[in-house]
């Protein structure tokens, strides 16, 4: 099973989408996410460069984050691009 961080902030519309979404994927894919407060992960948005939300993570037990762990930021991608990211993710972590 995948485990995702959703960096989102209050009142933020494509946050919603983006969690209706992972919702939907996570009846069809191996995933379970989490939702994080930006300001719970601003140091990963900072490190990461990022000033913008959602940000969709693979989960990083020590919170090491790096560009490789970023699956989308701000704009979300569609649905079946979403779904073939993730699954990029599945077959890579398997392999790890």
């Amino acid at each position: 099973m995948l485990k995702l961080v959703l960096v989102t902030k209050e009142d933020c519309p494509r946050c919603e989408q983006a969690k209706r979404l992972l919702n939907k994927l996570k009846e069809e894919l191996p995933i379970e996410w989490e939702e994080v407060d930006m300001y719970e992960y601003l140091d990963v948005l900072t490190y990461l460069g990022y000033k913008t939300v959602p940000l969709l993570l693979v989960w990083n037990e020590d919170e090491d984050y790096s560009e490789n762990d970023v699956i989308f930021v701000g704009e979300l991608p569609r649905y079946w691009r979403l779904k073939d990211l993730i699954k990029e993710k599945l077959v890579s972590s398997k392999i790890s």
